[in-house]
């Protein structure tokens, strides 16, 4: 069973990386890609460009090196709608058992997303819990499951909420700090961004 975690990654921080690998062990996936999006069609302008964001999940990667990355949407340079991902991906491993993994705050509005009422066809979703988001009762086509075993028997269709222990971790607060830091100096930036980024993505950050 494969993985692909989906996301702006604006930037990528310990949020993303450290919940990834914890998912990667849990559903004993075999790989699990972070697949970053070009546009995101339900967020405004990014602060990076793609190239950046793309240089900064290549450094991640290095640290964490149990998770790849999957280039399909931001290749496409346009609107990412994740239908037109699921569908390839479903040619390209089509006996394959495949996670769609997505947070909870994603899950809640999952039907504004284009075609999310076929998701099911192509792939398992697999929703990290928030503490502060409540689970709607919808499941939007898929059969809830509790157990993996049942995702790695089947290729598609499932819906698990994963118990893992989010961390509180958001790209905005690294942004907010990145501004607030711009006058104090390099040293300032490092202290409050540690913790949050893997250090060479604090020192990609500070030679833009």
């Amino acid at each position: 069973m494969i993985g692909f975690f989906g996301g702006s990654f604006d930037p990528i921080h310990f949020g993303h990386l450290k919940n990834a690998a914890l998912l990667k062990s849990t559903l004993d996936l075999s790989e699990l890609f972070l697949m970053p999006c070009a546009a995101p069609v339900h967020k405004n302008k990014l602060n990076f460009s793609n190239a950046q964001r793309l240089e900064m999940l290549r450094l991640a990667t290095r640290e964490f090196n149990e998770l790849s990355i999957d280039l399909r949407e931001i290749n496409r340079d346009s609107a990412s709608y994740t239908i037109e991902s699921l569908i390839d991906i479903k040619h390209e491993y089509p006996d394959t058992s495949v996670c769609l993994i997505i947070g909870m705050d994603s899950f809640i509005n999952l039907s504004t997303w284009k075609n999310y009422q076929d998701f099911h066809q192509y792939v398992h979703l697999v929703v990290i819990a928030r503490p502060d988001c409540q689970a709607p009762i919808a499941s939007y086509s898929f059969t809830p499951t509790q157990t993996i075993t049942e995702l790695h028997n089947q290729t598609a269709g499932l819906l698990y909420f994963a118990n893992t222990e989010l961390l509180d971790i958001s790209s905005s607060d690294i942004h907010c700090i990145l501004f607030n830091t711009a006058l104090s100096g390099k040293m300032s930036a490092q202290q409050s961004l540690s913790g949050l980024l893997p250090e060479s993505i604090i020192h990609y950050l500070q030679h833009l």
